[in-house]
């Protein structure tokens, strides 16, 4: 496999781990959850093992933040090995960092966070429990036209959790009415300091492909979506479901006859 066909791999890998670690639901008002109370930023700065994530399947995965070069920033640096690529037997390691931005000091675990791999711009990123040596929890969310997504992390300075952190969450997601059925376990098994192939994105995850920018790639992404089967995309109903009925299914995208797809 080439080098270039390896980064063609990495941008869609990067794009679709970071979807997956989302859940997509319909309209544009993100939950009201509780930042906790007098965060102290400096105490969060550093690594944390992710233990459990919003509906992704990727391993290994890792922050560690970093207080940023400006005032009232911070970074995040997310490694992590990409399910998609070990299943290829891709020896590799990959990483994005952000910068997040603290917009009111005076409520400092309200913050907003622009992942390189994101085309809907910046989310709320909210760090809404901590005890600041043991794990933290961290909420996301963001807006693209009707929809938003939601994200919840939660993180463990080891390697391990214990479980009565972990049902403190769930009680405080259900308490902002914030559904956590979606949350999955991640792998640190087997996990890698380094691979034969390690990419470390710290800016537009679009400079991984020469000669092209941002602005072209959301033009190509836009000129063909009619032709994406989407089948894969989840939108979760805000409301009660009737009995015998779920909310919870596919958008279809119907693909026009071949005779008219360009080739």
């Amino acid at each position: 496999m080439t080098g270039y066909a390896l980064k063609l791999l990495v941008v869609a890998a990067g794009v679709l781990g970071l979807a997956w670690g989302h859940t997509l639901h319909l309209g544009r008002t993100c939950p009201d959850i509780l930042p906790f109370p007098n965060l102290s930023v400096d105490k969060i700065v550093g690594e944390w093992f992710v233990l459990h994530k919003f509906d992704t399947d990727n391993t290994c995965l890792m922050w560690n933040l970093t207080k940023g070069e400006l005032p009232d920033t911070l970074q995040v640096t997310e490694t992590r090995q990409l399910s998609f690529l070990d299943t290829l037997g891709v020896d590799h390691t990959h990483a994005v960092t952000a910068r997040l931005d603290i917009n009111n000091p005076e409520v400092p675990a309200r913050m907003r966070i622009r992942w390189p791999t994101s085309l809907t711009g910046k989310a709320d990123f909210t760090v809404f429990d901590t005890d600041y040596t043991s794990y933290m929890a961290v909420f996301e969310c963001d807006r693209a036209g009707l929809l938003h997504r939601r994200s919840v992390t939660i993180l463990s300075r080891q390697r391990n959790i214990d479980d009565m952190f972990v049902a403190r969450v769930k009680r405080l997601l259900e308490t902002a009415d914030v559904r956590h059925s979606a949350l999955n376990t991640i792998n640190h098994d087997l996990c890698r300091k380094t691979g034969n192939h390690n990419w470390h994105v710290d800016g537009d995850l679009f400079g991984l492909l020469p000669g092209v920018d941002e602005a072209e790639v959301r033009r190509r992404v836009s000129q063909g979506v009619k032709e994406y089967d989407v089948s894969q995309l989840e939108i979760v109903s805000e409301g009660v479901e009737p009995e015998g009925k779920s909310f919870r299914g596919s958008i279809i995208a119907h693909q026009p006859p071949s005779s008219n797809r360009e080739v």
